[in-house]
């Protein structure tokens, strides 16, 4: 049988409680009975202390000599004599004793009497109805003649009080435990009432209404830390839907396009009677969108492939700044053509680091080339590679248009364009930086970007110096020292 929370915390509440208070109960009861047992001990050896000073020795014999018209003394007397004997040590015969004794015929026999004159203390006695406690003591003539005194008191009463005692706590811990488990279930019942809210709340959210979050009490308790959480899961779901809701739109126009104009030119070269030049022209043409088309597929599986931690790396020592002055001579007619000037600005030679030469190529490449497409004409696009700290830093500056700052923190992600106006002017889906930042970190690097609207942006990537580049950073300080 499966339980419900509340019914597994009413359970368990209750099941803590009845242990806690049988635990407590167990306890009282015992320190009841060591209590009661203490206290019948201190008034037997009370009684003995007091019923001496009452003895004297007449004839050489112990006699009990009060004032019989003191009620206090009287009183005192035969409550202390109730359970009363006197045996003579020499012979063990019994001298005196108390009616009470002598109905319930509990006499000593010499060798019993002979041990407790040895050992006086407390011994225990049992009869048909009762249980008797006697205190031992020793009495001594003034003639030097031994004598046993036995004072005893009934543990009835204690006896009783402590079954009254059991029956009370019998009665007690399982209505107490059985009135904690109602409070419990009502208890339970209030404090997950804000759990089935949140749980019909988070029922009313679907695909279609993302933008709404689960209520908080403003406690600041572990529910509200819940609905937090699942507030933050939901609005990054929102994020991610929101996105594929745009690349779809984007990746759509992106197909579209190509797509429409290969059907197009297919067809207006079906309905003409062409020549082989035509067929020619026209074959060029689809060849050319069926390119683009493959492009964008490649950097879609590419871009999936980084993210998924499937991105292979054959990584080798090679000179970052050789490689930028490469592709930067291999991006300059493009730039020219667009009448913007790219110049490799710095590039420190001997730049060392360790990474897959074809990836990187695809990071400079693609920020050389965002950084030429959002770039106005007469503007200028520079490079720059440095290293300092056991780091290699690769920088592109451009003078374009900036990237808002409230944009800034999401142009890493996937299928993000910045400004939906340049966007219809700009070629893309939004992948490129994307790419560029898994392909870094696979690197184990890091790309920062600082940018001004009207201004330009500045890329910085950041990769760990290779061996090679240390010591080459290590030799010129080495050398000045020297």
């Amino acid at each position: 049988m499966k339980f419900g929370l509340r019914t597994k915390l009413t359970l368990l509440y209750a099941a803590l409680f009845a242990v806690v208070l049988g635990l407590l109960g167990a306890f009282f009861y015992h320190a009841m009975a060591a209590r009661l047992d203490t206290g019948v001990t201190d008034e037997l050896d009370q009684r003995a202390a007091g019923l001496r000073g009452y003895i004297n020795f007449v004839d050489g014999k112990p006699t009990l000599v009060y004032d019989r018209d003191d009620p206090e003394e009287t009183h005192f007397i035969r409550l202390a004599t109730r359970y009363y004997q006197i045996y003579d040590a020499a012979d063990g015969h019994l001298v005196e004793r108390s009616r009470e004794m002598d109905l319930l015929d509990v006499d000593l026999s010499p060798d019993e009497v002979a041990e407790r004159i040895a050992e006086p203390g407390i011994d225990e006695f049992d009869t048909e109805s009762d249980r008797l406690r006697f205190h031992n003591s020793v009495l001594r003539a003034p003639d030097r003649h031994v004598y046993l005194l036995r004072v005893g008191a009934s543990l009835g009463p204690l006896q009783a009080t402590l079954r009254e005692l059991k029956k009370t706590l019998e009665l007690m811990i399982p209505a107490a435990v059985f009135v904690a488990a109602l409070g419990g279930w009502f208890m339970a019942r209030l404090a997950l009432r804000p759990v089935g809210e949140l749980r019909r709340a988070a029922h009313r959210i679907s695909i279609s209404n993302l933008d709404r979050r689960l209520p908080q009490s403003g406690t600041g308790d572990e529910l509200d830390l819940l609905a937090a959480t699942f507030n933050n899961v939901f609005e990054r779901l929102q994020k991610s839907v929101e996105q594929m809701r745009e690349f779809s739109v984007s990746i759509s126009h992106e197909l579209r396009t190509p797509l429409t104009a290969l059907q197009g030119e297919a067809e207006i070269t079906l309905m003409r009677a062409s020549t082989v030049e035509d067929y020619r022209r026209v074959l060029t043409s689809q060849l050319e969108e069926l390119g683009k088309l493959s492009r964008l597929v490649n950097q879609l599986l590419t871009l999936a492939r980084a993210e998924s931690g499937q991105l292979k790396l054959e990584a080798r020592e090679m000179d970052l700044s050789e490689m930028v002055r490469s592709l930067a001579e291999q991006m300059e007619p493009i730039a020219s053509y667009s009448g913007i000037r790219l110049a490799v600005t710095g590039a420190e030679p001997g730049t060392w680091i360790a990474a897959d030469p074809q990836w990187l190529e695809r990071v400079v490449l693609n920020l050389l080339d965002n950084a030429i497409k959002f770039t106005r004409e007469g503007g200028s696009v520079e490079v720059a590679v440095t290293r300092a700290n056991g780091e290699a830093r690769l920088q592109v500056r451009d003078t374009g248009a900036g990237i808002p700052q409230l944009a800034l923190p999401h142009i890493f992600e996937r299928f993000y364009r910045a400004d939906g106006s340049r966007s219809k002017e700009v070629a893309g889906v939004g992948l490129g930086l994307s790419l560029v930042r898994s392909i870094v970190q696979a690197h184990r690097g890091r790309v920062e970007v600082q940018s001004e609207l009207n201004v330009g942006s500045t890329f910085t990537v950041v990769l760990p110096l290779a061996r090679a580049g240390a010591e080459a950073v290590a030799e010129p300080s080495g050398h000045l020292a020297g």
